[in-house]
């Protein structure tokens, strides 16, 4: 039987209570069999701060104890830019009996447009877009565009093919990882924004001190 896998990437630089807060909603929302999480290795749009090595231990910290979440190592070992669009074709033909959806915020879906081989890429996998109740994607965008062609109406409708959008709405949570490391860099108290694994392992490896 056919296993419904999500992939999650991002920098996590470093990873806070917003990540695990909105994959603990989604897993209650939709029966994923499991949600891969991937730490980019080298990020295509940002400088990552936090070493690759710091940034993956972070993250098994983070996810410990969550069935579903298995911490897939790829684009930290990856030589060069961490594209999505070399992530799907590599777990797309290691997986290929299963369901692959690709999970991303509304922010990030906001600027698909920009990723690299990003026509290719939404034709290649279906993405599930977590929104924030209320919130709009620029009419005028391309993602908007996207939206309207595409959209699903649940996740079953994702069972089959590829190239479908469902949008998910998930309980907001309002932390980023710069406000984790601009806190750190002002001597600020983290211990409501990050789990305390996390921050223990921060505080010892003296990270995001200088960085504000």
């Amino acid at each position: 039987m056919s296993k419904l896998i999500g992939v999650f990437g991002g920098t996590f630089d470093p990873v806070h209570n917003g990540h695990t807060k909105i994959i603990l909603n989604l897993l209650q929302l939709i029966s994923f069999d499991e949600i891969k999480v991937i730490p980019n290795g080298v990020p295509p749009h940002r400088a990552s701060i936090g070493s690759n090595n710091d940034r993956l231990k972070m993250v098994y910290l983070a996810f410990q104890g969550i069935n579903q979440i298995s911490i897939d190592e790829r684009e930290i070992h990856r030589k060069g830019p961490s594209y999505a669009i070399h992530t799907a074709r590599e777990i797309l033909n290691e997986f290929r009996e299963d369901r692959i959806v690709w999970i991303m915020g509304s922010d990030a879906f906001s600027e698909i447009d920009s990723w690299f081989e990003w026509e290719e890429f939404i034709d290649l996998v279906n993405i599930l877009v977590m929104a924030r109740p209320g919130s709009k994607i620029d009419t005028t965008s391309k993602a908007q565009s996207l939206i309207k062609d595409r959209q699903v109406a649940d996740i079953g409708l994702l069972e089959e093919g590829a190239g479908n959008i469902l949008i998910v709405d998930i309980d907001p949570v309002n932390i980023s990882s710069t406000q984790v490391r601009k806190n750190i860099g002002c001597g600020e108290g983290v211990g409501d924004l990050i789990l305390e694994d996390v921050s223990d392992y921060i505080e010892a490896g003296k990270l995001y001190t200088k960085n504000i």
